[in-house]
């Protein structure tokens, strides 16, 4: 058996070297493998702004992310005695009447050249494909936070006209999180982005393992007009567009007065990869 020597006199056999690494390297792989094969359910409370929530439900299992959020807002939960019990607190939510429900549903496969959503344009349903590239994500922070029963840590990306900042904790190994954001090393516990117009994604409640069912019709879903999202955005930006028209059209003239129209989204994606051309 080779051996070799260091300044203290201490023998190391390379063999053994090699086995602990090899074994080192086993443990993180059966627990790579046991944390993508064991089934996750996140809840989260969506806030688009500081007058509505909703409530978007994440599954994770074998590399795959299934987000589902209903359109009608949430209503504000009452106080009780162990609102404490909660992963976060939703103290902003309030009911919103908006009219005919739908569901928002997103499923993204690790190593997939796009992820597909469902989303409702004038009363219709569409199955869209959005070639979103992977996030980029910069972990290199200091900051540690305790939120709701979680340490977690900071983590910040660029993402499409914005800056995300999600904080995600190491108890939950899964790369999963809220909307079409996930690949940190755990689950992300809190997300929002920087600007006028903050989304925040606040957990709620964990199920892990979750032994459930997802409740996704996929068969359906395939079945739906199916667009690019750069199809959906076009239209749905003239059909905004047209109905600002109308409503300036309305609007009193003031001489010497000119009013600038600049485009804000009322979405965390402010500007799109083909608009930057």
């Amino acid at each position: 058996m080779q051996k070799f020597k260091r300044g203290s006199g201490l023998a190391f056999s390379t063999p053994t070297i090699m086995n602990k690494y090899f074994l080192f390297f086993l443990l993180s792989l059966a627990t790579t493998v046991f944390s993508y094969g064991q089934k996750l359910k996140a809840v989260y409370e969506y806030l688009p702004s500081p007058m509505a929530t909703f409530r978007e439900e994440v599954y994770f299992q074998n590399g795959v992310k299934t987000s589902v959020r209903d359109s009608l807002a949430q209503p504000k939960p009452q106080a009780t005695d162990n609102a404490n019990d909660d992963e976060l607190s939703g103290s902003m939510s309030v009911t919103l009447d908006l009219g005919k429900v739908y569901r928002n549903i997103i499923i993204q496969k690790n190593n997939a050249a796009q992820l597909l959503e469902t989303r409702s344009f004038k009363g219709s349903n569409y199955l869209v494909s959005d070639e979103l590239q992977p996030l980029v994500w910069n972990t290199n922070y200091s900051d540690v936070d305790t939120l709701g029963k979680h340490i977690c840590h900071k983590a910040t990306a660029t993402y499409r006209g914005t800056t995300l900042v999600a904080y995600y904790t190491n108890d939950i190994p899964v790369p999963a999180g809220p909307y079409k954001f996930g690949g940190l090393p755990g689950l992300i516990v809190m997300l929002y982005n920087e600007g006028v117009n903050p989304h925040y994604w606040l957990l709620k409640e964990i199920e892990y393992p979750y032994t459930g069912e997802i409740p996704v019709n996929e068969k359906y879903m395939n079945a739906l007009p199916k667009l690019s999202l750069e199809s959906y955005i076009k239209k749905e930006d003239l059909e905004n567009e047209e109905r600002m028209r109308m409503m300036m059209s309305k609007m009193p003239l003031i001489e010497g007065v000119t009013v600038e129209r600049k485009k804000v989204r009322g979405s965390v994606e402010q500007v799109y990869e083909w608009e930057k051309n």
